[in-house]
């Protein structure tokens, strides 16, 4: 199996509780209170890799899937056949009958391929890649976004059972990426005790992600070359496992490729999040 070693940023242990605000703190604070430290991992190349369970296993998988988008960046084009297809993956691979696209996220690496800092303008309009180890939601903010998502009532059924927020991740150039390619950790080498959640501050309302400190056991992985006809499917959040030891969320972060040409193409993608749930 090929593989390549980078540094990937990991949050250094701290007794504050972590936060990141959307706005300037009134304070003058730091929009981010917690300290990024790195460390060189071995990520492998998951490409002919054996995925053992799929979704259920590892977390992720690679899906080969042409979409009928023209250009992602308009937005009724995207939601009107973007989100549908995006629907349809979700249900074929989770098998669950019920599926929604609830957002979108664009990022665009600027030309000159500033450093990945660990927070990716988190809060632009297009943001660029996020080189921190995190994962999306925590058992505080996935019910929550369930909640928002689907109402009440839709929310109440769909908690009778199993739910999962999904994430579809794919490259939007026209050649295979090499700039800041995707590395998500195998899910089951990720272990509770390592996560440390991170509220998201905004004006009106607060939300959680998990930041995460390092653990030599993390098995990381990447897809060498993925292109725009390939979407990355990767667990955010599994109601059934959000409270185990072993969540079966999928720990991700952008890195810097050390074999790509100072001549790569930024990186350019888009990740659409959506939930699945089982229950009629």
């Amino acid at each position: 199996m090929h593989s390549v070693v980078a540094p990937l940023h990991y949050v250094a242990p701290q007794a504050q509780p972590l936060r990141t605000y959307a706005y300037d703190p009134p304070d003058g604070a730091p929009r981010f209170n917690g300290t990024l430290v790195a460390h060189v991992m071995p990520i492998h190349d998951a490409r002919g890799l054996d995925h053992d369970g799929g979704w259920q296993g590892m977390g992720f998988m690679l899906v080969e899937q042409r979409s009928d988008v023209l250009d992602f960046h308009a937005e009724r084009q995207l939601i009107a056949i973007g989100y549908p297809e995006a629907e349809a993956l979700v249900r074929q691979v989770t098998g669950a009958p019920h599926a929604l696209v609830f957002d979108h996220t664009l990022r665009r690496r600027a030309a000159h391929r500033p450093p990945l800092d660990g927070l990716g303008g988190s809060f632009a309009a297009v943001r660029e890649p996020v080189g921190r180890v995190h994962a999306d939601y925590t058992p505080m903010s996935g019910p929550l976004r369930l909640k928002q998502a689907l109402g009440e009532a839709v929310a109440r059924r769909a908690m009778r059972g199993r739910y999962l927020i999904i994430g579809l991740w794919r490259p939007l150039l026209r050649e295979p990426l090499q700039d800041a390619p995707l590395a998500l950790a195998d899910a089951r080498s990720v272990t509770r005790d390592h996560l440390m959640p991170n509220d998201l501050v905004y004006p009106e309302r607060r939300g959680q992600t998990y930041a995460v400190r390092h653990d030599p056991a993390h098995r990381w992985y990447y897809f060498a070359g993925q292109t725009r006809d390939e979407v990355t499917v990767f667990v955010h959040y599994d109601s059934a496992r959000a409270l185990d030891a072993v969540t079966g969320a999928c720990l991700h972060t952008a890195f810097e490729h050390p074999q790509a040409p100072a001549g790569a193409t930024p990186r350019q993608s888009i990740e659409l999040r959506a939930l699945a749930w089982y229950e009629h």
